[in-house]
C-alpha cells in the first residue's frame, strides 16, 4: 500500500476511457494526481482522487477515500504483469457480476470496503475507529505497510534486549520461532527434523504467519505474541470455501489446506519453503521440494511419469495445483495432496491431472494411472472425502463413519474438526458421546469441533457438558461455548447465572472486534434474541443492513422479529427485497414461500417453495416443505415424483423418506414401499410405524 503518486502509480491513468458493465470511466492524472470519473453511489458521474495503491503485482488496486473515513477499493484495476503475459490493460474484477450501483460489487458497497476487509492484514498496528452509531471510521496506523513490528512484536521489547545485553543468547528480535533443520537419515528417502522440537513448535509458526493467511473471523486483540486461537476464530472446511476432499474452493488463504497435510504434521513450517520477509521460495522448481524429499527417488520419471523437465514433472503440479482469483492471481494449494480423477467421477472435485490436461476426461487419467502403476491401487484412497461428501448431505449413516476417522491418529485435527462439527446436523447418542470425548482434546481446532456437535444437544446435557469449557484456555473454544448456550438464558442454574454472563460478555466482546461488518451484526443481533433482548436485537439487524442493505441474513432475521411480533405486513416487506435482490438464495425463497403459506396463498407460494429447493444453500427441510406443499394442493402425484429425486440428492432423511411412505399409500402405489421402509429401519428401526409397516408389507 501507498499513498498514489507517480512513483507508485502503475496504471494507465492518460486520459483514457474504459467500459465495464456498461458504465464508462476515465482514467487521468492532474496536477501529478490521479483520478477516475465514474458513477458514485447516487448514480451520476463524479471525480474521485486516487488516495492509495494497494498492491503492485500481478495485479494493483486503487483506494478511493469517499464519506466518513470510507476508503473503497475500486473493482476496476491494472494488470500489471507483462503485456506479451496478457497484462498491461485494465480489468474488473467481477467479469461475471451484473454490476449496477444496487449490486454488492459495485465499488462504493460494503464488500469492495477497505477498513472492513483489507486493512488489517497490510498495515502495521492498524486501529479501525469504527463507530457503529454513525457508520463511521477514523483508522489509523503506525506503518502503512507490514514492518518488523506486525510480526515480532513492539521494537521496545527489542531495545530492552539489547540494553540488558541479552542479544548474543538469541535472536534480537522478540517474536522468532525455532527454526530446525532436517536430514537424511540412512536409507531414508523423507528428511526428519534433527533434533526435538517443543510442544508448541509449529503453533509458534501459526501464531505469527497464519493471522494473514487463512480464512478466519477476529476475536481478540491482534497482539502478535498471542496464540493465534486466542485472536481468531479459523474456518473450518467448509462446503463453498472447501471442495468435500479438502481442495481450495473459494479463496482461503493457506493455513486451512495447509493444517490437512502431511507436512505440516511433521514439523515443517512456513520457513522450511519460503523466505520470512519477502516470502519468495527458498529455492527454485523441485530443488525446494527436494530439501526433504529425495531427488533420486521423487526427482525422476519413476515418480511422476512425465518427461523429465517438463510442465508434468514439476512437483508443485500435481501436489499443489493452482487456482486463479482476481482474474490474474494464481495459488497453490497447500493441502499437498494426491491427484484422483476417481473421485473426480465420485464427487465432481477437480484433479490437478485433468486441469493440465485440458479436455480429457476423469477416466482417461484414471486408466493412465493405473497403467501407471501396474494395476496397483493409488496411494491416497481418500475415502475421508466421501465421508464428507455425504455428512455435508447430513447423512446419518455417516456417524459411524466419521467415528472412526476421529480415532485415526493421522487424520488431520481440522478435519476432526469439521467432522464433529457435521454430527450437530443428525444427533444421536453415540455422537453425543464421541463430542463429549473430544470437549478435552488438546487441539482448540477439535474441541470447538466438538462444541459445534453439541449445539443441538437437549439443554441439559448441553449444559451439563458444556459448562466446564467456560473456563477454556483458548478464546475461540469459549466463544463457541457461548454461541451453544445462549438459547438456554432461562434455563441456566441460578447458582451459574455469573459464569454464564461472563462468557456472554466476552462473546460480546469478540464481535466487537469486526462489528463493522454485516455479519458481525447480523450475528450481534441474534444473539440478543436468544437472550431475550428484541430491541437491542432490532437495533443490531438495522445496523447490519446501514452497512449492506441488502444484507439477505439482517433482512430475513428482521421479518421472523416483525412475524413474531404479529407484524405480517411489515415482515413480508423485508421478505420481498431479500427475494429480489437474492433470487439464488435458498433461504429467501423459503423464508418467502412459507410466508405466503401463512397467508393462505398456496399457489402462490409453490413457486418459491421450489426454488429454495434448487439453490446452493438448500437443506433437507426446504425439500420436505416443498413436498407437504404439492400435497396439500393435491398435486400428490407431483409429491411423490419430487421426493424420489430428494431421498437420492438428501440419503437417509427420515423427514423424507416417512413422506414418500406417506404418499405413496396415499396414491395406493405401494409396489416398491419397502425401498423407503428398509432405510427408514436402518436409521429409525423403532419410530413409530416403520417396525409395523415393515411386517405389514413383508407379509403382503
Amino acid at each position: 500500500m501507498a499513498v498514489a503518486s507517480p512513483r507508485t502509480v502503475l496504471g494507465n491513468f492518460s486520459d483514457i476511457k474504459v467500459t465495464f458493465h456498461n458504465i464508462e470511466s476515465r482514467m487521468f492524472e492532474r496536477e501529478s494526481k490521479f483520478f477516475i470519473e465514474t458513477l458514485g453511489d447516487d448514480k451520476k458521474l463524479h471525480e474521485f482522487q486516487i488516495s492509495y495503491t494497494f498492491g503492485h503485482f500481478p495485479l494493483q488496486q486503487y483506494l478511493v477515500e469517499t464519506k466518513k473515513g470510507h476508503l473503497q477499493a475500486l473493482n476496476i484495476s491494472w494488470d500489471a504483469r507483462p503485456k506479451e503475459a496478457g497484462g498491461q490493460r485494465w480489468i474488473h474484477l467481477q467479469p461475471g457480476e451484473n454490476i449496477t450501483p444496487g449490486s454488492p460489487f459495485f465499488w462504493t458497497r460494503y464488500l469492495q470496503n477497505w477498513n472492513a476487509r483489507c486493512a488489517e492484514c497490510h498495515s502495521t498496528n492498524l486501529k479501525k475507529n469504527y463507530d457503529a452509531d454513525e457508520a463511521s471510521y477514523n483508522t489509523v496506523w503506525s506503518e502503512i505497510n507490514v514492518a518488523c513490528e506486525a510480526c515480532h512484536g513492539p521494537g521496545s521489547l527489542h531495545v530492552e534486549r539489547a540494553e540488558s545485553l541479552l542479544l548474543h543468547k538469541g535472536s534480537g528480535l522478540v517474536n522468532t520461532p525455532a527454526l530446525l533443520p532436517w536430514i537424511f537419515k540412512e536409507g531414508e528417502s523423507i528428511a526428519q527434523l534433527s533434533g526435538s522440537r517443543s510442544e508448541n513448535y509449529a503453533s509458534r509458526h501459526v501464531d505469527m504467519c497464519g493471522g494473514c493467511h487463512s480464512r478466519r473471523s477476529v476475536i481478540g486483540d491482534l497482539d502478535v505474541q498471542a496464540n493465534y486461537h486466542d485472536k481468531y476464530q479459523l474456518a473450518l472446511l467448509e462446503e463453498g470455501l472447501y471442495y468435500a476432499d479438502g481442495q481450495i474452493q473459494d479463496e482461503v488463504y493457506v493455513l486451512g489446506s495447509f493444517l490437512q497435510s502431511k507436512m505440516h504434521a511433521n514439523g515443517v513450517t512456513c520457513m522450511n519453503c519460503h523466505q520470512p520477509h519477502s516470502g519468495k521460495l527458498l529455492l527454485g522448481g523441485n530443488e525446494l521440494c527436494a530439501q526433504c524429499h529425495l531427488a533420486d527417488k521423487y526427482d525422476s520419471k519413476s515418480h511422476h511419469f512425465h518427461p523429465v523437465g517438463s510442465t508434468g514433472s514439476k512437483c508443485i503440479e500435481c501436489h499443489m495445483p493452482k487456482t486463479t482469483y482476481m482474474l490474474v492471481d494464481d495459488r497453490r494449494d497447500h493441502r499437498f495432496g494426491i491427484p484422483n480423477p476417481g473421485l473426480s467421477s465420485k464427487l465432481g472435485v477437480p484433479n490437478a491431472c485433468n486441469k493440465c490436461h485440458a479436455g480429457t476426461s476423469n477416466d482417461w487419467a484414471s486408466k493412465a494411472i493405473t497403467t501407471w502403476l501396474n494395476d496397483k491401487p493409488t496411494p491416497d484412497s481418500d475415502s475421508h472425502s466421501q465421508v464428507n461428501a455425504r455428512a455435508r448431505l447430513g447423512d446419518p449413516i455417516m456417524t459411524r463413519p466419521i467415528l472412526k476417522l476421529l480415532e485415526d491418529e493421522s487424520t488431520p485435527e481440522i478435519l476432526k474438526a469439521t467432522l464433529l462439527e457435521q454430527l450437530a446436523a443428525f444427533p444421536s447418542r453415540v455422537s453425543t458421546e464421541a463430542a463429549a470425548h473430544y470437549l478435552t482434546h488438546p487441539d482448540p481446532l477439535v474441541r470447538v469441533g466438538a462444541i459445534r456437535s453439541l449445539s443441538t444437544a437437549p439443554d441439559q446435557i448441553r449444559w451439563q457438558l458444556l459448562a466446564p469449557l467456560a473456563r477454556d484456555p483458548s478464546r475461540s473454544a469459549r466463544t463457541e461455548v457461548a454461541v451453544a448456550l445462549a438459547t438456554m438464558a432461562t434455563e441456566i442454574p441460578q447458582e451459574q447465572m455469573h459464569l454464564f454472563e461472563t462468557l456472554i460478555d466476552e462473546y460480546r466482546k469478540s464481535l466487537s472486534f469486526s462489528i463493522d461488518m454485516p455479519s458481525t451484526q447480523t450475528t450481534l443481533g441474534s444473539l440478543e434474541m436468544d437472550l431475550g433482548n428484541e430491541l437491542a436485537a432490532q437495533e443490531a439487524f438495522e445496523k447490519a443492513l446501514a452497512i449492506e442493505p441488502d444484507y439477505v441474513p439482517a433482512l430475513l432475521n428482521l421479518a421472523d422479529l416483525y412475524r413474531a411480533g404479529n407484524n405480517e405486513g411489515k415482515a413480508l416487506g423485508f421478505l420481498q427485497r431479500a427475494v429480489k435482490f437474492a433470487p439464488d438464495s435458498g433461504a429467501a425463497n423459503f423464508s418467502y414461500g412459507l410466508s405466503l403459506v401463512r397467508r393462505k396463498k398456496y399457489d402462490d407460494a409453490l413457486p418459491y417453495l421450489k426454488a429454495a429447493t434448487e439453490q446452493e444453500d438448500s437443506q433437507p427441510r426446504y425439500a420436505y416443505v416443498y413436498a407437504v406443499a404439492l400435497d396439500s394442493v393435491s398435486q400428490t402425484d407431483a409429491a411423490l415424483s419430487y421426493l424420489e429425486q430428494a431421498t437420492h440428492d438428501w440419503p437417509n432423511q427420515f423427514d423424507l423418506l416417512m413422506a414418500q411412505v406417506l404418499y405413496m399409500e396415499k396414491l395406493n402405489e405401494t409396489a416398491d414401499i419397502l425401498t423407503p421402509l428398509s432405510k427408514l429401519s436402518r436409521i429409525a428401526p423403532n419410530a413409530p410405524g416403520v417396525r409395523s409397516r415393515i411386517a405389514q408389507y413383508i407379509q403382503h
